[in-house]
C-alpha cells in the first residue's frame, strides 16, 4: 500500500502534468493500491480510479471520476469537481400540472417531463438551486439574453462570463467564437445535463 499526500503541491504547474502521468503509470504498472491525497481536483480526477470527497472530515461521495461529475449527491461536490466550476444560480420550483420549470427571477427554465419525473417522484418544492455547468450553455442562440462582461482566452477556447441582471454565469466558448466584452450575446442550457439542488439541505434531486 502507498500513502501519498499532496506529493506535488510544490512542483510547477509544466512538471505536476509529467508527474501526474508517470505517477499514474508506476501505479498501474507496478499494481499496488495507492491511497493519494489532494485538494486538486485536476489531479484527483486524471489520476484516480476511485475519489473519496471530504469535507470538514465528513464523506461527500465517493465513486469512479465520471460518477462524480457527471451525478454529483450534493453541492459541494458539485462545486469541487469541474473547471471552470459549475454555475449555481438560486431560484424556486414552479408546478405546472406534470411538468416543472425554476423560476430564476430575472428568466423560467422550463425542465422536460424527463426530469419532472424526478421532482414529483421526490415530492420537491420551494426553493432550489440550478446548476449548469460552462460546457452545457450553447452561445448565440436561444431564448434568453445578456451582456458579456469579460472573455478569458484560453487558446482553444474562451471562458465567457456573462452577466444576466446581476446574475454572473460563465460558459465556454469554441476558439474562433465572434462574441465581445459590451455586447449582448443569446445562450440557452442544455437542459438535460443541468442539476437541482436543495436549497436547505444541498442535496441533489438529479
Amino acid at each position: 500500500l502507498f500513502l501519498m499526500d499532496e506529493p506535488l503541491s510544490n512542483l510547477d504547474a509544466k512538471l505536476r502534468i509529467v508527474m501526474r502521468a508517470e505517477l499514474k503509470r508506476m501505479q498501474k504498472e507496478l499494481g499496488i493500491t495507492t491511497i493519494y491525497v489532494t485538494h486538486d481536483q485536476v489531479e484527483a480526477m486524471t489520476m484516480a480510479d476511485r475519489i473519496a470527497v471530504l469535507n470538514m472530515g465528513r464523506l461527500q461521495q465517493y465513486g469512479p471520476p465520471d460518477e462524480l461529475y457527471f451525478k454529483p449527491r450534493n453541492l459541494f461536490v458539485a462545486g469541487f469537481i469541474g473547471s471552470p466550476p459549475m454555475n449555481f444560480l438560486e431560484g424556486s420550483l414552479i408546478e405546472k400540472g406534470n411538468l416543472y420549470e425554476v423560476d430564476l427571477g430575472t428568466i423560467k427554465v422550463p425542465l422536460p417531463e424527463s426530469l419532472s419525473k424526478v421532482l414529483k417522484e421526490r415530492n420537491a418544492k420551494g426553493e432550489v438551486i440550478f446548476g449548469i455547468r460552462p460546457d452545457d450553455i450553447k452561445l448565440g442562440e436561444g431564448e434568453y439574453e445578456a451582456e458579456v462582461y469579460v472573455i478569458e482566452p484560453l487558446g482553444r477556447d474562451y471562458i465567457v462570463h456573462l452577466n444576466l441582471d446581476n446574475m454572473k454565469i460563465r460558459a465556454i466558448a469554441p476558439y474562433g467564437t465572434q462574441i465581445k466584452e459590451g455586447t449582448k450575446v443569446k445562450f440557452t442550457f442544455d437542459i438535460v445535463k443541468s442539476h437541482l439542488f436543495n436549497a436547505k439541505t444541498e442535496e441533489a434531486y438529479f
